[in-house]
Protein backbone atom coordinates (compact mmCIF):
# COMPACT_ATOMS: atom_id res chain seq x y z
CA UNK A 1 0.00 0.00 0.00
CA UNK A 2 1.78 3.10 -1.28
CA UNK A 3 -0.10 5.51 0.98
CA UNK A 4 -0.35 3.46 4.17
CA UNK A 5 1.88 2.12 6.91
CA UNK A 6 1.60 -1.65 7.30
CA UNK A 7 2.08 -3.33 10.68
CA UNK A 8 2.63 -7.08 10.91
CA UNK A 9 2.28 -8.84 14.29
CA UNK A 10 3.69 -12.34 14.02
CA UNK A 11 2.09 -15.14 15.96
CA UNK A 12 4.84 -16.04 18.42
CA UNK A 13 2.32 -17.07 21.08
CA UNK A 14 3.04 -15.05 24.26
CA UNK A 15 5.54 -12.49 23.03
CA UNK A 16 6.14 -9.63 20.61
CA UNK A 17 7.42 -9.74 17.05
CA UNK A 18 6.38 -6.63 15.12
CA UNK A 19 7.40 -5.54 11.63
CA UNK A 20 6.45 -2.05 10.41
CA UNK A 21 6.62 -1.14 6.72
CA UNK A 22 6.73 2.62 6.09
CA UNK A 23 6.59 4.45 2.73
CA UNK A 24 9.10 7.25 3.30
CA UNK A 25 9.44 10.15 0.87
CA UNK A 26 12.76 11.85 0.45
CA UNK A 27 13.25 15.40 1.70
CA UNK A 28 12.35 16.88 -1.67
CA UNK A 29 8.96 15.13 -1.61
CA UNK A 30 9.89 13.14 -4.69
CA UNK A 31 10.82 9.47 -4.63
CA UNK A 32 9.48 7.08 -2.00
CA UNK A 33 11.54 4.42 -0.23
CA UNK A 34 9.81 1.62 1.64
CA UNK A 35 11.57 1.31 5.00
CA UNK A 36 11.24 -1.37 7.66
CA UNK A 37 11.26 -1.33 11.46
CA UNK A 38 11.57 -4.63 13.33
CA UNK A 39 10.58 -4.57 17.00
CA UNK A 40 11.66 -7.24 19.51
CA UNK A 41 10.90 -10.92 18.53
CA UNK A 42 10.57 -13.44 21.31
CA UNK A 43 8.34 -15.52 23.52
CA UNK A 44 8.58 -17.25 26.85
CA UNK A 45 6.85 -19.37 29.48
CA UNK A 46 8.31 -22.88 29.16
CA UNK A 47 8.99 -24.07 32.72
CA UNK A 48 12.20 -26.00 32.19
CA UNK A 49 15.00 -26.08 34.77
CA UNK A 50 17.91 -24.04 33.40
CA UNK A 51 21.02 -25.70 32.07
CA UNK A 52 24.49 -24.70 33.22
CA UNK A 53 25.35 -23.19 29.84
CA UNK A 54 22.15 -22.40 27.92
CA UNK A 55 22.31 -21.35 24.32
CA UNK A 56 21.05 -17.81 23.73
CA UNK A 57 17.30 -17.91 23.37
CA UNK A 58 17.00 -21.61 24.17
CA UNK A 59 14.39 -21.64 26.97
CA UNK A 60 10.93 -20.14 26.77
CA UNK A 61 7.51 -20.60 25.28
CA UNK A 62 6.81 -22.88 22.37
CA UNK A 63 10.14 -22.19 20.75
CA UNK A 64 9.16 -24.15 17.66
CA UNK A 65 7.12 -21.16 16.49
CA UNK A 66 10.12 -18.81 16.45
CA UNK A 67 12.07 -20.05 13.39
CA UNK A 68 8.92 -20.07 11.18
CA UNK A 69 8.03 -16.58 12.39
CA UNK A 70 11.51 -15.31 11.51
CA UNK A 71 11.30 -17.06 8.13
CA UNK A 72 8.00 -15.26 7.49
CA UNK A 73 9.64 -11.94 8.41
CA UNK A 74 12.37 -12.65 5.85
CA UNK A 75 9.75 -13.62 3.28
CA UNK A 76 7.90 -10.33 3.72
CA UNK A 77 11.16 -8.39 3.55
CA UNK A 78 11.91 -10.17 0.25
CA UNK A 79 15.58 -9.26 0.33
CA UNK A 80 15.12 -5.79 1.83
CA UNK A 81 17.17 -4.94 4.90
CA UNK A 82 15.96 -3.63 8.23
CA UNK A 83 16.28 0.13 8.52
CA UNK A 84 15.76 0.12 12.28
CA UNK A 85 15.72 -2.68 14.85
CA UNK A 86 14.24 -1.83 18.27
CA UNK A 87 14.66 -3.92 21.42
CA UNK A 88 12.17 -2.45 23.88
CA UNK A 89 13.35 -4.13 27.10
CA UNK A 90 15.22 -7.07 28.57
CA UNK A 91 12.53 -9.73 28.92
CA UNK A 92 12.75 -13.13 27.27
CA UNK A 93 9.43 -12.72 25.47
CA UNK A 94 10.96 -9.77 23.64
CA UNK A 95 14.60 -10.76 23.08
CA UNK A 96 15.07 -14.46 22.48
CA UNK A 97 13.50 -14.97 19.04
CA UNK A 98 16.28 -13.86 16.70
CA UNK A 99 19.19 -15.58 18.50
CA UNK A 100 17.12 -18.74 18.92
CA UNK A 101 16.08 -18.83 15.26
CA UNK A 102 19.66 -18.10 14.16
CA UNK A 103 20.93 -20.98 16.29
CA UNK A 104 18.43 -23.33 14.62
CA UNK A 105 19.45 -22.45 11.08
CA UNK A 106 21.51 -24.96 9.15
CA UNK A 107 25.28 -24.37 9.45
CA UNK A 108 25.45 -23.59 5.74
CA UNK A 109 22.52 -21.14 5.83
CA UNK A 110 23.18 -17.38 5.91
CA UNK A 111 23.24 -15.87 9.38
CA UNK A 112 20.33 -13.63 10.38
CA UNK A 113 22.69 -10.72 11.00
CA UNK A 114 23.73 -10.88 7.35
CA UNK A 115 20.15 -11.20 6.13
CA UNK A 116 18.67 -8.42 8.26
CA UNK A 117 21.60 -5.98 8.32
CA UNK A 118 19.86 -3.26 10.37
CA UNK A 119 21.13 0.22 9.57
CA UNK A 120 20.39 1.31 13.17
CA UNK A 121 19.76 -0.57 16.40
CA UNK A 122 17.91 0.96 19.33
CA UNK A 123 17.78 -0.46 22.84
CA UNK A 124 16.42 0.75 26.13
CA UNK A 125 19.02 2.77 28.04
CA UNK A 126 19.81 0.22 30.78
CA UNK A 127 20.63 -2.50 28.23
CA UNK A 128 24.05 -0.87 27.90
CA UNK A 129 24.99 -2.71 31.08
CA UNK A 130 28.03 -1.84 33.19
CA UNK A 131 28.70 1.50 31.50
CA UNK A 132 25.13 2.59 32.12
CA UNK A 133 25.12 1.53 35.77
CA UNK A 134 28.50 3.18 36.23
CA UNK A 135 26.93 6.51 35.27
CA UNK A 136 23.78 6.00 37.31
CA UNK A 137 24.72 4.88 40.78
CA UNK A 138 21.19 4.90 42.19
CA UNK A 139 20.03 2.66 39.37
CA UNK A 140 23.07 0.46 40.03
CA UNK A 141 22.17 0.05 43.70
CA UNK A 142 18.55 -0.75 42.89
CA UNK A 143 19.60 -3.20 40.19
CA UNK A 144 21.92 -5.01 42.61
CA UNK A 145 19.07 -5.35 45.10
CA UNK A 146 16.88 -6.72 42.33
CA UNK A 147 19.51 -9.26 41.20
CA UNK A 148 20.18 -10.51 44.72
CA UNK A 149 16.48 -10.80 45.53
CA UNK A 150 15.88 -12.65 42.28
CA UNK A 151 18.69 -15.08 43.12
CA UNK A 152 17.11 -15.79 46.51
CA UNK A 153 13.68 -16.32 44.97
CA UNK A 154 15.10 -18.54 42.24
CA UNK A 155 16.89 -20.77 44.72
CA UNK A 156 13.81 -21.02 46.92
CA UNK A 157 11.39 -21.86 44.10
CA UNK A 158 13.54 -24.53 42.49
CA UNK A 159 13.91 -26.14 45.90
CA UNK A 160 10.18 -25.86 46.61
CA UNK A 161 9.07 -27.19 43.19
CA UNK A 162 5.44 -28.30 42.97
CA UNK A 163 2.57 -25.84 42.66
CA UNK A 164 4.55 -22.90 44.06
CA UNK A 165 7.14 -23.19 41.29
CA UNK A 166 4.56 -23.88 38.60
CA UNK A 167 2.54 -20.79 39.42
CA UNK A 168 5.54 -18.46 39.28
CA UNK A 169 7.68 -20.20 36.64
CA UNK A 170 6.66 -17.84 33.80
CA UNK A 171 7.81 -14.76 35.74
CA UNK A 172 10.90 -16.59 36.93
CA UNK A 173 12.02 -17.56 33.45
CA UNK A 174 11.13 -14.25 31.81
CA UNK A 175 13.34 -12.33 34.28
CA UNK A 176 16.26 -14.76 34.52
CA UNK A 177 19.50 -12.99 33.51
CA UNK A 178 21.08 -16.33 32.60
CA UNK A 179 18.57 -16.47 29.74
CA UNK A 180 18.06 -12.82 28.84
CA UNK A 181 21.71 -11.72 29.10
CA UNK A 182 23.10 -13.78 26.18
CA UNK A 183 20.12 -12.79 24.02
CA UNK A 184 20.67 -9.08 24.62
CA UNK A 185 24.39 -9.44 23.86
CA UNK A 186 23.54 -11.27 20.64
CA UNK A 187 21.13 -8.50 19.61
CA UNK A 188 23.85 -5.92 20.13
CA UNK A 189 25.79 -7.60 17.32
CA UNK A 190 23.03 -6.54 14.91
CA UNK A 191 24.47 -3.02 14.97
CA UNK A 192 26.47 -2.20 11.83
CA UNK A 193 30.16 -3.11 11.90
CA UNK A 194 32.19 -0.73 14.02
CA UNK A 195 29.16 0.73 15.80
CA UNK A 196 27.21 0.06 18.95
CA UNK A 197 23.45 0.21 19.52
CA UNK A 198 21.85 3.50 20.48
CA UNK A 199 20.76 3.25 24.12
CA UNK A 200 17.81 5.58 24.25
CA UNK A 201 15.68 7.42 26.78
CA UNK A 202 13.25 10.33 26.74
CA UNK A 203 15.85 12.99 27.49
CA UNK A 204 17.76 12.47 24.25
CA UNK A 205 17.75 15.73 22.22
CA UNK A 206 15.59 15.72 19.11
CA UNK A 207 18.59 16.53 16.90
CA UNK A 208 20.52 13.58 18.28
CA UNK A 209 17.58 11.25 17.72
CA UNK A 210 17.18 12.44 14.13
CA UNK A 211 20.72 11.22 13.42
CA UNK A 212 19.90 7.73 14.70
CA UNK A 213 17.59 6.59 11.90
CA UNK A 214 17.48 6.88 8.09
CA UNK A 215 13.87 8.08 7.81
CA UNK A 216 13.35 11.40 6.08
CA UNK A 217 9.60 11.97 6.03
CA UNK A 218 8.65 9.91 9.10
CA UNK A 219 9.61 11.31 12.51
CA UNK A 220 10.17 9.71 15.89
CA UNK A 221 9.67 10.80 19.48
CA UNK A 222 10.88 8.85 22.51
CA UNK A 223 8.25 9.01 25.26
CA UNK A 224 9.95 6.72 27.79
CA UNK A 225 11.87 5.58 29.78
CA UNK A 226 13.69 8.02 32.04
CA UNK A 227 17.43 8.06 31.57
CA UNK A 228 17.76 7.11 35.25
CA UNK A 229 15.64 3.97 35.47
CA UNK A 230 15.86 3.87 39.27
CA UNK A 231 12.52 5.69 39.06
CA UNK A 232 10.93 2.39 38.04
CA UNK A 233 12.26 0.14 40.80
CA UNK A 234 9.55 -0.61 43.32
CA UNK A 235 10.12 -1.38 46.98
CA UNK A 236 11.17 -4.97 47.65
CA UNK A 237 9.60 -6.81 50.58
CA UNK A 238 11.94 -8.40 53.16
CA UNK A 239 11.73 -12.19 52.97
CA UNK A 240 12.40 -14.64 55.80
CA UNK A 241 12.67 -17.90 53.92
CA UNK A 242 14.91 -19.71 56.39
CA UNK A 243 17.24 -20.64 53.58
CA UNK A 244 20.87 -20.00 52.84
CA UNK A 245 21.41 -16.83 50.86
CA UNK A 246 22.97 -17.50 47.44
CA UNK A 247 26.00 -15.61 46.31
CA UNK A 248 25.12 -12.41 44.42
CA UNK A 249 24.35 -13.24 40.81
CA UNK A 250 24.00 -16.98 41.42
CA UNK A 251 20.59 -17.90 40.04
CA UNK A 252 21.10 -21.65 39.91
CA UNK A 253 21.67 -22.75 43.46
CA UNK A 254 19.15 -24.84 45.39
CA UNK A 255 18.26 -24.41 49.06
CA UNK A 256 17.68 -27.05 51.75
CA UNK A 257 14.19 -28.16 52.75
CA UNK A 258 12.87 -26.20 55.71
CA UNK A 259 12.33 -28.04 59.01
CA UNK A 260 11.13 -26.57 62.33
CA UNK A 261 13.70 -26.11 65.13
CA UNK A 262 13.67 -28.71 67.90
CA UNK A 263 10.75 -28.22 70.30
CA UNK A 264 8.80 -25.93 67.95
CA UNK A 265 5.34 -26.98 66.79
CA UNK A 266 5.72 -27.99 63.16
CA UNK A 267 2.33 -26.70 61.99
CA UNK A 268 2.77 -23.32 63.66
CA UNK A 269 6.29 -23.04 62.27
CA UNK A 270 5.26 -23.82 58.71
CA UNK A 271 2.27 -21.46 58.90
CA UNK A 272 4.64 -18.67 59.93
CA UNK A 273 7.03 -19.52 57.12
CA UNK A 274 4.20 -19.58 54.59
CA UNK A 275 3.02 -16.17 55.76
CA UNK A 276 6.51 -14.72 55.36
CA UNK A 277 6.90 -16.37 52.00
CA UNK A 278 4.08 -14.30 50.59
CA UNK A 279 6.77 -11.78 49.72
CA UNK A 280 8.12 -14.15 47.06
CA UNK A 281 5.37 -13.50 44.53
CA UNK A 282 5.17 -9.78 45.34
CA UNK A 283 8.93 -9.34 44.94
CA UNK A 284 8.99 -11.28 41.69
CA UNK A 285 6.23 -9.06 40.33
CA UNK A 286 8.13 -5.96 41.49
CA UNK A 287 11.22 -7.17 39.63
CA UNK A 288 9.12 -7.89 36.54
CA UNK A 289 7.52 -4.43 36.64
CA UNK A 290 10.93 -2.72 36.81
CA UNK A 291 11.91 -4.27 33.47
CA UNK A 292 8.53 -3.62 31.87
CA UNK A 293 8.51 0.01 32.97
CA UNK A 294 11.97 0.55 31.49
CA UNK A 295 10.55 -0.30 28.04
CA UNK A 296 11.60 1.97 25.22
CA UNK A 297 8.38 3.74 24.20
CA UNK A 298 8.40 5.50 20.85
CA UNK A 299 5.86 7.36 18.76
CA UNK A 300 6.12 7.32 14.97
CA UNK A 301 4.63 10.33 13.16
CA UNK A 302 3.84 9.94 9.49
CA UNK A 303 1.56 11.86 7.09
CA UNK A 304 -0.73 13.20 9.80
CA UNK A 305 -0.84 9.94 11.78
CA UNK A 306 0.69 8.94 15.10
CA UNK A 307 1.56 5.33 15.87
CA UNK A 308 2.55 4.37 19.43
CA UNK A 309 4.74 1.39 20.33
CA UNK A 310 5.05 1.17 24.15
CA UNK A 311 6.74 -2.21 24.61
CA UNK A 312 5.46 -3.55 27.93
CA UNK A 313 5.13 -0.22 29.76
CA UNK A 314 3.03 -0.52 32.90
CA UNK A 315 1.24 1.97 35.16
CA UNK A 316 4.34 3.67 36.53
CA UNK A 317 5.76 4.39 33.09
CA UNK A 318 2.41 5.70 31.83
CA UNK A 319 2.13 7.94 34.90
CA UNK A 320 5.65 9.26 34.28
CA UNK A 321 4.82 9.99 30.64
CA UNK A 322 1.74 11.92 31.77
CA UNK A 323 3.75 13.87 34.35
CA UNK A 324 6.31 14.83 31.70
CA UNK A 325 3.57 16.00 29.32
CA UNK A 326 4.56 13.81 26.37
CA UNK A 327 1.27 11.96 25.82
CA UNK A 328 -0.67 12.87 22.68
CA UNK A 329 -3.65 11.35 20.83
CA UNK A 330 -2.62 8.49 18.54
CA UNK A 331 -4.18 6.69 15.59
CA UNK A 332 -2.55 3.33 16.30
CA UNK A 333 -1.66 1.68 19.59
CA UNK A 334 0.37 -1.49 19.97
CA UNK A 335 -1.25 -2.56 23.23
CA UNK A 336 1.30 -2.83 26.03
CA UNK A 337 2.15 -6.00 27.95
CA UNK A 338 0.13 -8.33 25.73
CA UNK A 339 -3.22 -6.95 26.82
CA UNK A 340 -2.78 -7.33 30.57
CA UNK A 341 -4.65 -4.96 32.88
CA UNK A 342 -1.40 -3.38 34.13
CA UNK A 343 -0.26 -2.51 30.60
CA UNK A 344 -3.18 -0.26 29.71
CA UNK A 345 -3.37 2.93 31.76
CA UNK A 346 -6.37 4.13 33.74
CA UNK A 347 -9.04 6.14 31.88
CA UNK A 348 -7.59 9.53 32.88
CA UNK A 349 -4.26 8.72 31.23
CA UNK A 350 -5.72 6.64 28.40
CA UNK A 351 -7.90 9.60 27.48
CA UNK A 352 -4.76 11.52 26.56
CA UNK A 353 -3.77 8.81 24.07
CA UNK A 354 -7.16 7.55 22.87
CA UNK A 355 -9.60 10.35 23.75
CA UNK A 356 -13.18 9.28 24.26
CA UNK A 357 -16.10 11.23 22.87
CA UNK A 358 -14.40 11.98 19.55
CA UNK A 359 -16.36 12.06 16.28
CA UNK A 360 -17.27 8.65 14.90
CA UNK A 361 -15.05 9.27 11.88
CA UNK A 362 -12.02 9.75 14.14
CA UNK A 363 -12.75 6.68 16.26
CA UNK A 364 -13.32 4.55 13.14
CA UNK A 365 -9.77 5.18 11.97
CA UNK A 366 -8.13 4.19 15.25
CA UNK A 367 -6.61 0.73 15.59
CA UNK A 368 -5.34 -1.14 18.64
CA UNK A 369 -3.22 -4.26 18.15
CA UNK A 370 -2.56 -6.95 20.78
CA UNK A 371 0.16 -9.58 20.47
CA UNK A 372 -0.78 -12.25 23.00
CA UNK A 373 -1.76 -15.82 23.83
CA UNK A 374 -4.16 -17.43 26.26
CA UNK A 375 -3.61 -19.91 29.13
CA UNK A 376 -0.14 -18.59 29.82
CA UNK A 377 -0.35 -15.45 31.96
CA UNK A 378 -2.89 -14.72 34.67
CA UNK A 379 -5.76 -12.52 33.53
CA UNK A 380 -5.01 -12.65 29.80
CA UNK A 381 -7.09 -12.19 27.76
CA UNK A 382 -8.49 -9.44 29.98
CA UNK A 383 -12.00 -8.73 28.76
CA UNK A 384 -12.44 -5.40 30.63
CA UNK A 385 -9.24 -4.06 29.04
CA UNK A 386 -10.37 -5.22 25.60
CA UNK A 387 -13.76 -3.57 26.14
CA UNK A 388 -12.04 -0.33 27.19
CA UNK A 389 -10.02 -0.34 23.96
CA UNK A 390 -13.00 -1.21 21.76
CA UNK A 391 -14.84 1.76 23.24
CA UNK A 392 -12.13 4.05 21.94
CA UNK A 393 -11.04 2.39 18.68
CA UNK A 394 -12.72 1.45 15.47
CA UNK A 395 -10.78 -1.79 15.34
CA UNK A 396 -9.15 -4.09 17.92
CA UNK A 397 -6.94 -6.73 16.34
CA UNK A 398 -5.38 -9.60 18.31
CA UNK A 399 -3.07 -12.44 17.34
CA UNK A 400 -5.15 -14.52 19.75
CA UNK A 401 -8.17 -14.19 17.47
CA UNK A 402 -6.01 -15.33 14.55
CA UNK A 403 -4.03 -18.07 16.27
CA UNK A 404 -3.82 -20.26 13.18
CA UNK A 405 -2.35 -17.52 11.01
CA UNK A 406 1.37 -16.71 10.86
CA UNK A 407 0.66 -13.01 11.42
CA UNK A 408 -2.03 -10.35 11.56
CA UNK A 409 -1.69 -7.27 9.42
CA UNK A 410 -2.97 -3.74 10.00
CA UNK A 411 -2.91 -0.82 7.57
CA UNK A 412 -2.84 2.80 8.71
CA UNK A 413 -3.53 5.13 5.75
CA UNK A 414 -2.32 8.70 5.60
CA UNK A 415 -4.62 11.34 7.05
Amino acid sequence: MANAIEIFAFNVRFGDAILVRVPDKDRTGGGTTVRHILIDVGNTLAAAKPKDEPMPGEPGGDDDVLPPAVDKILEILNGAKIDLYVMTHEHLDHVQGLPYADNKRKPTAPRLRDLLQPKFVWMTASAEGDAYYGRHQKAHRENEKKKNTFATIHAHLWAAAGAELASLAPLLINNNPIFTGPCVEWLKTLAPDGSTPAYLHREIPAASLAALHPFQEAKFKIWAPEEDTSAYYGKLTPMALGEAEPAPGDVRGAAPRLVPPPGVDAEAFLNLVDMRRRGVAENLLTIDKAANNSSLVFCLEWRGRRLLFPGDAEEKSWAMMKAKGVLEPVDFLKVSHHGSVNGTPDPEILNLVLPIGVPTSVKAKRVALISTWDHTYGGIPHDPTNAKLRERCGKLVSTLDNRNKPFVKVGIPAA
